[in-house]
This record gives structure tokens, sequence and C-alpha cells, in this order.
């Protein structure tokens, strides 16, 4: 079960990463957008540090994108 959720939290920030940069947007930038701290997007994007519903839906405003398609990308990563 550890390595699932291991997994998922990979997969997590991946799909983060995934999304800025195809919004062309630094990590810097991004935590700007979502009153984030640099930090905050780093440790996601490497899996360190999970969000909460809240984060999440601040991160969907920030990437200009429905909350549903980072969840569905994180799905679509822990296929693999």
């Amino acid at each position: 079960m550890q390595g699932e959720k291991e997994h998922i939290e990979q997969s997590f920030g991946l799909a983060i990463k995934e999304l800025r940069q195809s919004k062309d947007l630094s990590q810097a930038k991004l935590a700007e957008l979502g009153n984030f701290n640099r930090t905050f997007i780093s440790d996601l994007e490497r899996g360190v540090y999970q969000p909460t519903l809240f984060s999440i839906f601040r991160l969907a405003k920030a990437l200009e994108v429905a909350p549903h398609i980072i969840i569905q990308r994180v799905e679509e990563l822990t296929e693999k």
C-alpha cells in the first residue's frame, strides 16, 4: 500500500509540473498566481507534500483548468 501512495503522490507532482509547463509558467509565477510560496510548488512537484482540497482548487484556478483535469491527469499517470 505504501508504494501505491508514493506513486500517487509522485503522479500528482508530475501532473502539476506538466500543466505548469504547458502554460509556460515558472514555479515562482504559479506560486504567485495561486498565492502560494514557491517552495510549496517545488515540494508538490517532487511529491514531498500533498495539497489540501482547497489547495487543489487554488492550483486549478491559477493554471486555468477545472480541478478535475488535475485529478484526471493523476489517474492517467498512476495507470502507467
